[in-house]
């Protein structure tokens, strides 16, 4: 395993996040992009989720869009989001990785290009966190079981916070002890320097861009129907939202 698998098996989970986004749309979403995708988790769910789907993944990097190579119906755009063109009817921003934008003119223009690709009744979810503890510094630890059983220990680290900026550095590290006794450390694997942008910044970007309507879902609430179709609803109220946040805020064609 290399780092890029090490990250989707302890801090991704595109197999709940593919069928909570269609549950989202409402519609028949049959096109799926996935900006700032990295090794596009995500778009290889979708085209699973759904027979005959098609998924773009747009990444600046095209080494690590070569592991879509043999993924079914996904195409990789090595490209800046910016230059995308293909249109789909959901346009995922997940991982926090709208925060990779670090000025209000650079979001509202994303939104701009965004609104453009989508389909009639299409949307834009953009994966965020926030709340009480999001500029406090430290780490939080987790274990996870690699599939041939080694014990993975992935480390998330807030290195740096300024609210006064609204900046942040945070940091993904990985251990791995295998089944023969071998230790493999990846310190700093990933790195970021985000604007850690608000709730409220998000949707106020996206109306200006153009978009009919704005929502906030959690990110991690749903229910399942006995035909394995997902179900969730839109934050309305404050107490509905945790203290500490993990939602998509979504806009709407």
């Amino acid at each position: 395993m290399d780092k890029h698998d090490l990250y989707e098996l302890c801090a991704q989970s595109p197999e709940r996040d593919a069928p909570l986004l269609a549950a989202i749309h409402g519609g028949d979403p049959q096109i799926f992009g996935e900006d700032f995708a990295g090794a596009g988790a995500t778009s290889r769910a979708w085209t699973t989720l759904i027979p005959g789907s098609s998924a773009f993944a747009v990444d600046h990097d095209p080494v690590v869009l070569e592991r879509l190579a043999d993924a079914p119906g996904v195409t990789p755009r090595a490209r800046d989001v910016m230059d995308a063109d293909d249109p789909c009817d959901i346009l995922f921003v997940g991982n926090f990785s709208i925060c990779e934008l670090h000025t209000r003119a650079d979001l509202v223009a994303y939104f701009r290009h965004a609104l453009r690709r989508l389909r009639s009744g299409g949307i834009i979810a953009c994966d965020l966190y926030g709340g009480t503890d999001a500029y406090t510094l430290g780490t939080l630890e987790d274990d996870h079981e690699a599939p041939d059983g080694s014990k993975i220990t992935y480390t998330w680290e807030q290195r740096h916070a300024d609210p006064t900026t609204a900046r942040v550095v945070n940091a993904m590290h990985f251990i791995v002890d295998t089944l023969h006794g071998e230790r493999i450390e990846l310190p700093d694997a990933f790195v970021y320097d985000w604007r850690l942008w608000t709730i409220m910044e998000l949707r106020e970007a996206m109306e200006e861009a153009g978009f009919s309507k704005t929502e906030v879902y959690p990110r991690a609430e749903f229910a399942v129907d006995d035909e394995g179709a997902y179900h969730t609803r839109q934050i309305k109220h404050p107490d509905e939202i945790d203290e500490a946040f993990f939602v998509f805020v979504v806009g709407r064609v």
